[in-house]
């Protein structure tokens, strides 16, 4: 069964991910295989995967989504353990809650070198504790891609596994 999130508009209920996965690509240099129950959401920040109830749009476009993964680019200077912290610092001033409680680890993400590290933050959404796992990997132009799982502290245990499936899922094309 799913889990009830608290808004400020009340509750929605937010399923598990699904078992099945299905195959998207975002991008033409990039493919993913996400939960089958998760729609896919266009966002200023990137691609967003969530299951239904979990995206939230607010007042001026301002988005959160309290479970899922958003996959985007950022801008790199081809040092991946800089542009990295450059990233996390850049997501920090956006969340005065969010903090880091692993140092960067070396990863992969679509067969490249990367780094992985896990964070909290306060959720927007629901004012309680999430966890966030958050895996880099560089880009042939030297650009940064990032991905982004967000799940309450209380679920992380359902849903670090499907993080880690759709981070192994990646396949980079960029040329």
């Amino acid at each position: 069964g799913g889990r009830t999130v608290g808004t400020g508009v009340g509750t929605v209920r937010v399923d598990p991910p699904s078992t099945g996965y299905r195959t998207h690509q975002p991008g033409d240099f990039l493919r993913v295989s996400v939960p089958s129950n998760w729609d896919v959401v266009n966002d200023n920040g990137g691609i967003t995967y969530a299951p239904d109830g979990a995206f939230f749009r607010g007042d001026g476009g301002v988005t959160a989504f309290t479970h899922g993964v958003q996959i985007g680019v950022a801008q790199g200077s081809g040092n991946l353990q800089r542009d990295t912290q450059q990233l996390l610092n850049g997501f920090a001033r956006s969340n005065p809650q969010l903090r880091q409680q692993s140092r960067l680890r070396r990863d992969t993400a679509g067969g490249r070198k990367g780094y992985t590290t896990i964070l909290t933050n306060t959720s927007e959404v629901t004012g309680q504790r999430e966890g966030i796992a958050l895996s880099t990997a560089q880009l042939r132009d030297g650009s940064v891609l990032y991905v982004v799982g967000v799940a309450p502290e209380n679920e992380a245990g359902t849903y670090n596994s499907t993080f880690q499936r759709v981070r192994r899922s990646l396949q980079i094309a960029d040329r």
